[in-house]
Formats: C-alpha cells, sequence, structure tokens
C-alpha cells in the first residue's frame, strides 16, 4: 500500500496514528526494510537477516515508510511532490 507524504491518516482503519520511518537497504545481505525492523544495540543498528552491524559504508537510506499505530498496517510513502 502507498501513500501521499502529507497523508497523515491511515487508509486501513482511519487512526491519524502513522509512526514515519527510513527505509534502510542494506547492501551485503540486500536486505530492505524500514528502520524499526533493524535492532538497536548501543554501536547501532543490526540488520534482521544477517544479523550484521550496520555501517554507514553498507546502508542506504533509499525512501520512507509509515506503519499505524492503531492496527499496525504498514506502508511505503510517495516522495513529496516537487
Amino acid at each position: 500500500m502507498q501513500i501521499e507524504a502529507d497523508q497523515s491518516f491511515c487508509p486501513v482503519c482511519g487512526a491519524a496514528r502513522l509512526v514515519f520511518s527510513s527505509v534502510i537497504h542494506h547492501m551485503l545481505c540486500a536486505y530492505v526494510g524500514p528502520q524499526f525492523d533493524f535492532a538497536e544495540t548501543p554501536a547501532g543498528l543490526t540488520c534482521p537477516k544477517c544479523r550484521r552491524e550496520l555501517r554507514v559504508s553498507d546502508a542506504e537510506i533509499v525512501g520512507t515508510s509509515a506503519r499505524c499505530a492503531n492496527c499496525h498496517a504498514e506502508m511505503m510513502v510517495s516522495p513529496p511532490a516537487a
């Protein structure tokens, strides 16, 4: 499911409880997912697929996602129109 960047309500349940997160591409194992999928450790983030610590050189932010805090639906966020 995809929503616009300025949308503030969940298209599934209608709640105004969207939590936005960066989408990260871990280049070493090709995992792509929202930042909340990655485990936070004192040293940084750990990939949920390969369990390696992310380094700046092997991870890239490729977009934005949103999750509804009410119904937990996940969606991609379209970039803002120029």
